[in-house]
């Protein structure tokens, strides 16, 4: 079961997809607090949802882009099962994450959106280094 905050269909707004219809789906819960943070509302709550019922929702929207976001969804050990069902379900699937944990087990397929947060952020020195090694084909690093 994953906490779910909220998903969506929108224009995707960032990274290099940017004008593209995407489903979101926001994750509850984030290790982090940046000063300027859009969506403080997704730091708890949402709804308990199985993976199934997840693919359930990004179904009916029609759309092959698929984002997994938060809040930080690695802080749910269950997002990377999310991610593998919806890999496996034929999905061009999107990671964003505030890059503090380790991404090493996101399935190669996803392509990772990583922030990497600078002093002015609050947050400055989270990022995991690590990852600049994992990002694999496609990954984007966004300086926030």
């Amino acid at each position: 079961m994953l906490q779910v905050i909220e998903v969506f269909a929108s224009l995707q707004g960032e990274s290099s997809y940017a004008g593209l219809p995407c489903v979101f789906i926001r994750l509850s819960g984030c290790n982090l607090r940046c000063n300027y943070c859009d969506t403080d509302y997704a730091f708890e709550g949402g709804e308990w949802l199985s993976v199934e019922q997840i693919l359930s929702q990004v179904k009916k929207y029609g759309i092959p882009l698929v984002e997994v976001t938060g809040g930080e969804p690695l802080q749910q050990k269950e997002s990377i099962q999310l991610m593998q069902a919806l890999v496996k379900s034929g999905y061009q699937v999107l990671l964003e994450t505030n890059g503090s944990l380790s991404i090493a087990d996101v399935p190669a397929e996803v392509i990772r959106i990583i922030d990497y947060k600078l002093r002015g952020s609050g947050e400055g020195g989270s990022f995991a280094e690590a990852n600049y090694q994992l990002l694999g084909d496609g990954g984007e690093i966004k300086f926030v």
